[in-house]
């Protein structure tokens, strides 16, 4: 049996080629609509066109309750079972739109794929803050990462073939889950305890729970000194507070690639093939730079957030003031490449604050709520903010805005560089327990 590096000691492989399959479903609600929209506006001709972009809001808005579910009622005991409910809906429901011949069948559907997807998002995080650490964990994290954006790209044009033969093929992208379901069986808590390979003085507590010696065995077993140190509940509540503001923010000034980039794009007579390449690139880039986390932290080190940033600034004024194909993509990578940095690195610091690993899964929902927050409001605040600045007839204006607004952001992090929302180096001591 092939092992890998836990940062407790060593998991087998299966088990985390099992647990990062988890992360090819997380982006997928709503993708099998988007590239077949116009296409069902055709096959439904008494339809509005309001009805046809629900099939792409609504899984994401009810998503969110249910991510909030999600970390409210798993507990090392159930996490497994609410996993394999969450994926068996997603998969139900994959299966069910190859009969939809409605569109009050299709949004009814879309409906229970956001509540399958729901139960799933934390999970996919969360399984790796409880059995990874240390470097490990952040390598693992940033694969996590790589992994969700890299089933966008593919997606999306599997989507797009399939469209070409019959738009209900165009589902087959929402059987995905049954590839973590198959291999839930290698990830559950029985399987792990019996297979891994602890460190000395590591152990597992009766709910299948690493205990907080761990950490102390794992640094002892380098040589490096321990000290108990404690953070009050409400330090930790901050920190979890810093750490979503910052994942909304970069999750919305970013998100205006998938929202503005055809129109902006179309506007300076660029053709949709280019259009689609361009929005791959920026996916590409994000699954780059996940890949490489661990290298790109080594070399930024505790600056890494700051530099992640001010990628993610150069990249939207870029598309913004220059209105050229090349300026296009090299605008969507450079900012890519910021944000597929941060993301992961943000999911780490949520895991480094999280009381215990259990609890982690409550953490990273309140974490993905934000970032679904982040996502859906986009049109919303860059209308208004069009609105308040007389900004409609210009095409660049979202770019422009967005890039000003992360450089705002950008300028705090500056500002609070000690912080450990903005600083990679170090996480936060474990608090005590008062339960």
């Amino acid at each position: 049996m092939k092992y890998v590096d836990s940062g407790y000691g060593k998991v087998p492989l299966i088990s985390l080629i099992a647990i990062l399959s988890i992360s090819l479903t997380v982006n997928l609600p709503g993708l099998a609509i988007s590239p077949i929209m116009d296409k069902l506006d055709h096959v439904f001709k008494h339809v509005t066109e309001l009805e046809i972009q629900l099939l792409t809001v609504l899984p994401n808005l009810v998503t969110i309750p249910f991510i909030l579910c999600s970390g409210k009622i798993c507990t090392p005991k159930n996490q497994i079972k609410v996993l394999a409910l969450g994926l068996g809906l997603f998969a139900l429901t994959g299966v069910l739109y190859f009969f939809a011949d409605s569109m009050l069948e299709l949004i009814l559907l879309s409906c229970l794929l956001g509540v399958g997807c729901g139960l799933v998002i934390p999970l996919a995080a969360s399984l790796i803050s409880q059995y990874f650490s240390g470097k490990a964990r952040t390598k693992q994290l940033g694969m996590k990462s790589s992994l969700s954006n890299f089933s966008v790209i593919f997606a999306t044009l599997f989507v797009g073939w399939m469209a070409a033969i019959n738009w209900h093929l165009s589902f087959i992208v929402y059987l995905v889950p049954i590839i973590p379901l198959a291999l839930i069986p290698f990830m559950t808590d029985g399987y792990l305890r019996k297979h891994s390979i602890l460190n000395p003085g590591v152990t597992y507590k009766p709910d299948g729970e690493l205990t907080e010696e761990s950490a102390s065995a794992e640094s002892n077993s380098k040589g490096a000194k321990v000290k108990k140190n404690v953070l009050p509940k409400k330090k930790l509540i901050g920190l979890l507070f810093g750490i979503m503001a910052l994942y909304f923010a970069i999750t919305y000034g970013t998100e205006v690639v998938s929202y503005y980039l055809p129109f902006t794009m179309g506007h300076y007579h660029l053709s949709t093939g280019e259009v689609g390449v361009a929005t791959a690139m920026y996916f590409l880039a994000c699954t780059i730079s996940g890949f490489l986390l661990t290298e790109i932290i080594s070399l930024f080190k505790k600056y890494t957030v700051h530099v992640a940033l001010a990628f993610c600034v150069i990249g939207l004024l870029m598309i913004g003031m220059l209105h050229y194909y090349w300026s296009f993509i090299l605008g969507v990578l450079i900012m890519g490449l910021g944000y597929g940095t941060i993301q992961p690195v943000i999911y780490d610091k949520t895991s480094a604050i999280a009381p215990t690993p259990a609890k982690s899964t409550a953490y990273f929902s309140y974490l993905l709520t934000c970032n679904y927050i982040g996502i859906s409001s986009v049109p919303f605040i860059i209308e208004g903010a069009e609105k308040v600045m007389n900004g409609q007839s210009n095409p660049n204006f979202s770019f422009i805005f967005n890039g000003i607004f992360l450089a705002a952001v950008f300028l705090l992090a500056i500002l609070k560089h000690r912080s450990f929302v903005f600083e990679v180096d170090g996480a936060p001591a474990k608090p005590a327990k008062k339960e």
